[in-house]
C-alpha cells in the first residue's frame, strides 16, 4: 500500500495539469456549460415580459388570484364571464386561461407565449399554490417550453457530459496517441491506479458545477434548501456513470478528433431524447422506446425531482438504481477493454 500511495499522489498532480494544459479542455470542461446555461437564463430573462392577456376561471379563491396576476406587469386579468369554459385546445382568444382548485392550478398557455411562464409561477406561488402543483400545458395537451425551467437540469447535465466526454475520453485518448500511455504501460503503474488517480479533479468540478446550479436554482426559488443533498446525490451518481461511459469509449481508441465529433454529436442526441425539452409522451414511439433505455433519461428524471418536480416520472430510488447500474456496467467493461496501447496483448 505504502508503494501504491505516493504513486497516486504524484499521479493526481500530475493528472490534474495535464487536464487544464490544453485550452479546449479547459474551455469545454469548464466554461461551455456555463455558457450554456447563461444563454437558457438569458433567454428566459429576455422573453419575460411583454403584454398578455388571461383568464381566470371561476373558483373560490378566483379574486385572489386576479389580484396577484394584476400585479405583474404587462399582465391583463379578467375573470371568465361566460357560463361554459372553452374547449380543450380553444384559448378563445386569451394567451392563458388560469384554473384554480383548492391548493391546485392547472395553466393552459399559448406555446408562443412562454414570457408568461415567469409571472404566472410568481403570482400563482404569492396566491399560495406551491410550484410542484402548478400544471402549466399548451392548447393541445403539451408542457410549454420554459427557459428558466429547462435551464437548470439542462445546464447540469451539459456540465456532466462535457467533464465525462471531453474532460475525461478526450485527454485520455490523447495520452494513447502521443504514445504516453504506452510508456506508462511500461512502468510498475497499474490500471486500477491509474484510472483511480483520473476521479478526484474530475469530482471536484462536478462538485463546483453542483455548488454554482444549486446556488442559482436556490436563488431563483426552483429549489427548495432540503432538496439539495438529493440534487447532489444526483449528480455525483450520474457523474460516476457518466464517467463509466467516457472510460469505456477512451479504453481503446486513439484519435481524439474523430471521438471528439461524435460526442458532440451525442449531446444533442441525449438532451433531446431525455425529457429535458419534451414530454416522454410527445416523442415518437420508437423514440420513446429507445430513450427509455438510456441511462441519462433516468439521470434527468432524478434531477426533475428536485429541479422540476411535476415532471419527474420513475422513483427517486428507481433513478439511482439505474444510474448506479450504468455506473457498474459502463465501468466493469471499460475495466475489462481498457488497454495501455491498442497492440497490448495483455
Amino acid at each position: 500500500m505504502s508503494a501504491i500511495s505516493p504513486a497516486l499522489r504524484q499521479m493526481v498532480k500530475t493528472n490534474a495539469r495535464e487536464l487544464f494544459r490544453d485550452g479546449k479542455t479547459a474551455f469545454f470542461t469548464l466554461a461551455f456549460p456555463l455558457l450554456f446555461l447563461a444563454m437558457f437564463l438569458g433567454l428566459g430573462t429576455f422573453a419575460a415580459g411583454g403584454t398578455y392577456r388571461m383568464a381566470v376561471a371561476p373558483a373560490p379563491e378566483q379574486r385572489a388570484v386576479i389580484e396577484n396576476l394584476q400585479h405583474v406587469d404587462g399582465f391583463r386579468v379578467e375573470a371568465w364571464k361566460k357560463a361554459e369554459l372553452p374547449e380543450a385546445g380553444d384559448l378563445a382568444g386569451y394567451d392563458a386561461i388560469v384554473r384554480v382548485s383548492g391548493q391546485s392550478a392547472m395553466i393552459v398557455v399559448d406555446p408562443g407565449k412562454f414570457g408568461a411562464l415567469k409571472g404566472l409561477r410568481s403570482a400563482l406561488s404569492d396566491s399560495g399554490i406551491s410550484e410542484s402543483h402548478m400544471d402549466f400545458r399548451t392548447p393541445d395537451g403539451g408542457a410549454p417550453f420554459d427557459p428558466l425551467k429547462a435551464a437548470l437540469p439542462t445546464g447540469l447535465l451539459m456540465a456532466l457530459m462535457s467533464i465525462a466526454f471531453f474532460g475525461t475520453a478526450t485527454p485520455l485518448i490523447a495520452l494513447r496517441a502521443r504514445g504516453t500511455l504506452r510508456l506508462l504501460g511500461t512502468t510498475p503503474l497499474n490500471r486500477i491506479t491509474f484510472v483511480l488517480a483520473q476521479a478526484p479533479v474530475r469530482l471536484a468540478l462536478v462538485v463546483v458545477q453542483l455548488v454554482v446550479l444549486g446556488s442559482v436554482a436556490v436563488g431563483m426559488g426552483f429549489l427548495p434548501l432540503a432538496g439539495t443533498l438529493r440534487l447532489v446525490i444526483s449528480g455525483l451518481l450520474g457523474a460516476v456513470m457518466l464517467f463509466g461511459f467516457g472510460y469505456l469509449i477512451a479504453a481503446r481508441m486513439r484519435n481524439a478528433e474523430v471521438v471528439n465529433g461524435l460526442l458532440g454529436l451525442l449531446m444533442p442526441v441525449v438532451l433531446f431524447t431525455s425529457g429535458l425539452f419534451l414530454p416522454m409522451d410527445l416523442l415518437p414511439s420508437v423514440v420513446g422506446d429507445v430513450s427509455k433505455a438510456l441511462p441519462t433519461t433516468y439521470l434527468v428524471d432524478a434531477l426533475n425531482h428536485d429541479l422540476n418536480e411535476a415532471a419527474s416520472v420513475h422513483s427517486l430510488a428507481v433513478d439511482w438504481l439505474v444510474l448506479l447500474a450504468g455506473a457498474a456496467i459502463f465501468g466493469g467493461l471499460a475495466a475489462r477493454l481498457f488497454r495501455w496501447d491498442q497492440g497490448e496483448g495483455r
